[in-house]
């Protein structure tokens, strides 16, 4: 691969789409080009555009990262958003644009060395997880149920998830004989309201009771949602009942979540509660030893150490970085160095607040400004006002935290991830056509940036 639309192929060609959507949404697409960790594509129509960026957003991001091997952000612009001259070298070959190509000569080797199994070899384990590492490789030995529910909650990108993974993995390789579920509560969820649509309940309820493992992720997605917990209330009794492992993971302990019946809630804490907590310094510097081993990567111990003392809160934000370095290292040949990492995790680096107290205090900011109450902000009310400040303080916390479009969902009571991207993309036109609307929304990020 030469070019960023050669990359840009290279995405395409892994969508999993019908031919139909193939056909009348991605081929239209144009990709721009690629600045650092952005990725500007182009669909000529602004209806295009939004339908586009709403519905295929998450599947370009994700394709963009399992192929450079570090996260992206994909925009979307139409003639809407560009000028005339852009206009004029858009009705030409894309190869007019060459000036913001980017080289990825040794792209596929970036791409072999980012492979990662999540899996006990390569979870490291230090004082901040050893008790959710002890109780998990219990739990993958197949025996009787140690921990029953075994629950383990941490703040984003800690390790659950790649906990699960291992236990699922090493059960699936030293006993095959099992029934092994590993699902995301998102997942469980559209598949019951599927099976109630479609009237399949049976066959779901005899998918999921059958099991001798259960592993559930992010569990926090049940709040709110009564009938879903209704049945996973079921599931697991069915399950505990009959000795069968189930773990779940959630973003906090069960008496945090909201809205969330006291009886699932109670089930949670049954067994063990095992938290995983921020990794210590030494952790964290043998985390990115590991990971550049795993890469073949080369990274000299002072840059190694300057990563670990700069990334403190997320593990995945580590590992990205590190994937990022690698993928550095193979296009410019050049060997890491501080001035490399400072350059990686910059994007990353952040000194602020747990994620769930960032995004009340932005919530609470917001509301302030727009005379609504937080409650309103989360609720499902329509009103013009409120849905404004709801628009606003999506996109503020998108701009802020990071985090996922589905994670933002989340916090606004469940919300899927096109609502997310709506509101985003909203908020960011209008910035584009009112001066005083953007300087609204700066001045909030800028608050947010004095007190997070």
């Amino acid at each position: 691969m030469n070019s960023f639309a050669d990359l840009y192929e290279t995405v395409k060609q892994k969508l999993d789409l019908t031919e139909t959507a193939m056909k009348l949404w991605i081929d239209p697409i144009q990709p721009l080009k690629m600045n650092n960790n952005k990725v500007i594509l182009y669909v000529k129509s602004p209806y295009g555009r939004q339908i586009v960026a709403e519905n295929y957003t998450i599947l370009f991001e994700k394709h963009f990262r399992d192929v450079l091997g570090f996260p992206v952000e994909v925009e979307f612009l139409s003639e809407d958003d560009i000028t005339p001259e852009q206009k004029i070298k858009l009705d030409g070959p894309i190869t007019e644009l060459q000036d913001d190509e980017i080289m990825v000569n040794k792209l596929e080797e970036a791409v072999t060395g980012s492979i990662y199994q999540h899996t006990f070899d390569t979870f490291i384990v230090g004082e901040s997880n050893k008790l959710a590492y002890s109780a998990c490789k219990a739990a993958a030995q197949g025996g009787d149920a140690v921990y029953n529910p075994l629950y383990i909650y941490s703040e984003p990108g800690l390790g659950k998830t790649h906990l699960l993974s291992a236990v699922s993995q090493e059960l699936s390789k030293n006993r095959p004989e099992l029934n092994i579920i590993f699902v995301h509560a998102e997942t469980f969820v559209n598949e019951y309201v599927d099976s109630v649509k479609y009237y399949t309940a049976d066959a779901f309820r005899r998918k999921y009771r059958s099991v001798d493992v259960l592993l559930v992720d992010d569990v926090q997605f049940f709040a709110g949602k009564k009938e879903s917990q209704t049945e996973l209330f079921h599931t697991f009794n069915e399950l505990h009942s009959k000795h069968r492992q189930v773990i779940f993971t959630s973003d906090r302990p069960p008496k945090e979540i909201v809205n969330i019946e006291s009886r699932l809630r109670t089930r949670f804490e049954w067994g063990l509660l095992a938290d995983i907590s921020i990794p210590e310094f030494e952790t964290r510097l043998a985390i990115i030893k590991r990971k550049a081993e795993l890469l073949n990567l080369e990274i000299p111990s002072n840059v190694m150490e300057y990563m670990a003392d700069k990334l403190k809160n997320n593990i995945r934000q580590l590992e990205g970085a590190i994937l990022k370095m690698n993928a550095l290292k193979l296009v410019t040949e050049f060997p890491p160095t501080i001035i490399m990492a400072q350059n990686v995790i910059r994007d990353v680096l952040t000194d602020q607040q747990p994620v769930p107290v960032t995004v009340e205090k932005i919530i609470n900011e917001v509301a302030g400004i727009y005379n609504v109450t937080n409650d309103e902000i989360r609720s499902q009310s329509r009103s013009a006002q409120i849905s404004t400040a709801r628009q606003v303080a999506i996109y503020v916390i998108h701009k802020i935290t990071g985090l996922s479009y589905s994670a933002i969902g989340q916090e606004f009571g469940g919300r899927d991830h096109s609502t997310i991207v709506y509101a985003i993309n909203k908020v960011k036109k209008v910035i584009k056509k009112d001066n005083s609307y953007r300087a609204s929304i700066e001045d909030i990020i800028k608050n947010m940036g004095s007190i997070t």
